[in-house]
């Protein structure tokens, strides 16, 4: 569970966030909305412990991030993966050598246990056959969807998608939602989407939050959403 409680958040003096104050139950899933520059970004550093609040806490599974000793903080960030906008995969390595990097960043020595476990992440995302292909060889759809199958390696409980269906036409972008969705279906993991996609909203998460100019102006089911009278809300989806 995450629980964020009176946030402020300011960086080189000026106030990106204040009073985002909600609840994440593990299981379900979240979309963060909101203009561009309106801390959607910032928010999600801090829930990684990148960015100290200047007031209120960050309790992840009853550990308070910016209160916890280093160790605890670096276990904490351990259960996060984040699939970036455009995939960030390098270049001079294989599907398979992308994929298997986190494991081998955590110290996994089980040559076995990471190829299958590669192996049964690029088949959760259609790609299977591509373990020996480079990141040139690949579609911008098939990339992301390769940055997601890296994300889900270690099996994180907390996963972050920045933009998944940004930049993609309409086909590559129903390919990815239908593999976010059979991550949710089979609840991988808890996932926080930030999304401009009004259209995916509905598929992605249970809980929506609405920030504007960095402060939260809603926090509720998708449902109660789009029935909601607040006047930047209303513009957003017309």
């Amino acid at each position: 569970m995450i629980a964020v409680k009176g946030l402020k958040i300011s960086l080189g003096g000026r106030e990106i966030l204040h009073g985002i104050d909600f609840i994440l139950p593990f299981g379900e899933n979240l979309v963060i909305l909101g203009k561009s520059g309106s801390g959607k970004t910032v928010l999600i550093k801090s829930l990684l412990g990148i960015h100290p609040p200047d007031e209120g806490s960050i309790i992840i599974d009853g550990v308070d991030i910016y209160g916890c000793s280093k160790d605890e903080l670096n276990s904490l960030r351990k259960r996060f993966a984040m699939v970036f906008q455009h995939a960030a995969l390098l270049d001079s390595f294989t599907v398979f050598q992308n994929v298997a990097l986190p494991l081998y960043e955590r110290g996994e020595k089980n040559e076995e246990y990471i190829r299958h476990r590669v192996q049964e992440c690029l088949q959760l995302v259609g790609l299977e056959h591509t373990l020996e292909l480079y990141p040139a060889e690949l579609s911008g759809g098939m990339r992301k969807r390769i940055g997601i199958a890296r994300a889900l390696v270690y099996k994180p409980d907390y996963l972050i998608f920045d933009e998944p269906v940004s930049g993609l036409d309409p086909i590559t972008a129903d390919e990815t939602l239908y593999y976010m969705t059979q991550i949710i279906k089979n609840n991988s993991a808890t996932m926080i989407t930030i999304t401009h996609d009004i259209s995916t909203i509905g598929q992605l998460g249970q809980k929506v939050l609405f920030i504007n100019n960095g402060e939260q102006i809603y926090y509720d089911s998708y449902k109660s959403l789009m029935s909601s009278e607040n006047t930047v809300i209303r513009q957003y989806f017309s």
